[in-house]
C-alpha cells in the first residue's frame, strides 16, 4: 500500500520539526533517518495527535528518573565504601648513581735537586783540626776554592768532622795572588787566616773577622811558637815578621823565629818543597839509612818518634819499590820488605815519596805501573799488612806531598779533594771537594 504523503513541516514518524524547501519534495528526517516525499505548499504546523505527545514525554520523565535512580545508587554506594584509598604511588627506580671519575693521580713534582757547590780542596798547608761546633769531633779547616758567576774565589772553610758538610766561609781572600797566601790556623780558641798583606783574626765557631792587622808583604808560613797558647808567628816574605795576639787582634815585630818555625832553606836534602814545613814527620831525601840493607837503596827517610821509615828501590836489578823500619837507637831494621804484596810486575819502579808514622802503624803512598795510586797500612813493629787500597781519581793526576793521620781518620790531600779514610779499616769515608 503506498505510504501517505505528509502535509505538514514535521517527520511523519518522529514528529521531528523540519524547514521545507520551495520546490522540493523529498526529504531525510534529521532525527530518525526517514526518508519521505511532500507535495504542495509549505503547510502550517498542525497539532501533535495527543497520544504521540504522551509516549514522547512519558520517555523523557522515565530516562530522567533512570538517571536520577543510577545516580542516588551510586552515591549510597560511595558512602558505603568509606573514603577511597590513594593507592600508593608506584615506586620510582632510583635515579642512576652519578659516577665521579677518580680524580687523575697527582704526579709529585720531584724538588729542584741543589746545585753542586763547586768547591776545591787547595790547602797547601796543613788543615786546622780543631771542634768547631762543639760536639765533641774534631772537625776540618782549610782553604777552599769556590767556583761562581764571578769566576774563581779564595776562602776559608770549615767542615763537620762527622757528615763533612760546610759548616761556614770566611769572606773571600784579597789580593790577586790569593790562592797562594790563604793560610789558616787555630790557635787559643779562634783561627788566623792571613790574605796576601792581611792577617786577620776569626771566630772559630762562625768565621767572622774579628779583627786584622795589615802585612808589609806576602804571609810566607804562619807558626805557633812552642808553650805559647796566645800568639801566632807570621813569617813575611821580607823578613819583617810579626808576633800575632789572638786576644786582641794586635800584632808586634817579631824579627827572631821561635824554634822550628822559619821555613827551611831548600837544600839537596829537601824531601818534596811541596811537604808542609809543620807536618809533625819529617822527611829528608838521603841515600844514607842507619845502616845499609843488602839490595836496598835508600831515597827518602821519615822520622817520628825515634822512628825511622826507610823508602827506595832494589838495587841491582829491576827496581822494585822497597820500605824498611828502624826502631829508636837501633841501627839493625825491625823489618824491610816490598812496599806492597802485589805482584812486583804491577808496581812502578820508582821509590814510594810518601809516608807517615804513627805509635801503632805506618802509612805509606805508592804508585802501580797502571792504575794510580794506592795508601797501606803496616804494623809498625812487624811491618804486617792491615790493609792496601786505591786512592780515588789519582790515574791521571800529579802525586801527592803528605798525609796527615788524626785519631781513627787517615787524611789524604790530593789534587782538589781531601780523601778521608779509616784508619783502621781503610775504607773511604768521603771527600771534601772535588768540584
Amino acid at each position: 500500500m503506498a505510504r501517505p504523503v505528509p502535509r505538514a513541516s514535521y517527520c511523519p514518524h518522529c514528529n521531528a520539526p523540519f524547514t521545507r524547501q520551495a520546490a522540493q519534495t523529498h526529504y531525510v528526517c534529521g532525527y530518525c533517518g526517514l526518508s519521505f516525499d511532500v507535495d504542495g505548499s509549505l503547510p502550517t504546523a498542525p497539532g501533535r495527535p495527543p497520544a504521540a505527545r504522551n509516549q514522547t514525554a512519558l520517555m523523557v520523565v522515565g530516562g530522567g528518573a533512570v538517571v536520577m535512580l543510577l545516580g542516588t545508587m551510586a552515591a549510597i554506594l560511595a558512602l558505603s565504601a568509606g573514603p577511597t584509598e590513594t593507592p600508593a604511588p608506584r615506586p620510582r627506580p632510583p635515579p642512576p648513581a652519578v659516577v665521579t671519575p677518580p680524580p687523575p693521580p697527582v704526579v709529585p713534582v720531584p724538588a729542584p735537586k741543589p746545585v753542586r757547590e763547586r768547591l776545591e780542596w787547595t790547602e797547601r798547608d796543613a788543615p786546622a783540626f780543631v771542634d768547631v761546633n762543639g760536639d765533641g769531633t774534631e772537625d776540618i779547616v782549610g782553604h777552599v776554592r769556590r767556583h761562581d758567576e764571578t769566576g774563581m774565589r779564595e776562602y776559608v772553610a770549615a767542615f763537620d768532622g762527622r757528615t763533612l758538610q760546610k759548616l761556614w766561609e770566611s769572606l773571600p781572600s784579597e789580593g790577586p795572588d790569593a790562592s797562594r797566601h790563604t793560610k789558616v790556623i787555630a790557635q787559643n780558641g779562634r783561627l788566623v787566616m792571613s790574605e796576601q798583606r792581611t792577617v786577620n783574626l776569626l771566630e772559630l765557631e762562625t768565621g767572622k773577622r774579628l779583627g786584622r792587622v795589615p802585612l808589609s808583604d806576602s804571609p810566607r808560613r804562619l807558626c805557633i811558637p812552642p808553650g805559647d797558647t796566645t800568639s801566632v808567628w807570621v813569617e813575611v816574605v821580607d823578613h819583617q815578621h810579626l808576633l800575632f795576639d789572638t786576644r786582641t787582634a794586635t800584632a808586634k815585630p817579631a824579627p827572631r823565629a821561635p824554634k822550628g818555625c822559619p821555613t827551611p832553606p831548600l837544600s839537596p836534602e829537601t824531601c818534596n818543597m811541596s811537604r808542609p814545613p809543620e807536618h809533625p814527620t819529617s822527611c829528608e831525601r838521603s841515600s844514607y839509612p842507619p845502616s845499609d840493607i843488602r839490595g836496598f837503596s835508600t831515597k827518602y827517610l821519615f822520622r817520628s818518634n825515634g822512628y825511622t821509615l826507610s823508602l827506595g828501590t832494589r838495587w841491582p836489578g829491576t827496581q822494585v819499590p822497597l820500605v824498611g823500619l828502624y826502631a829508636p837507637g837501633n841501627r839493625k831494621p825491625l823489618w824491610h820488605d816490598t812496599v806492597s804484596d802485589k805482584d812486583p810486575l804491577l808496581l812502578r819502579d820508582s821509590a814510594p815519596e810518601v809516608g807517615e808514622l804513627t805509635k801503632d802503624a805506618v802509612y805509606i803512598v805508592y804508585a802501580l805501573e797502571q792504575g794510580g795510586l794506592q795508601l797501606i797500612r803496616r804494623d809498625l813493629r812487624t811491618g804486617t799488612i792491615a790493609w792496601d787500597v786505591a786512592i780515588p781519581h789519582s790515574q791521571s793526576l800529579p802525586a801527592l806531598a803528605a798525609i796527615w793521620v788524626r785519631g781513627t781518620r787517615v787524611y789524604v790531600p790530593h789534587w782538589n779533594r781531601l780523601h778521608i779514610f779509616d784508619a783502621t779499616t781503610g775504607d773511604l769515608l768521603g771527600a771534601i771537594g772535588g768540584g
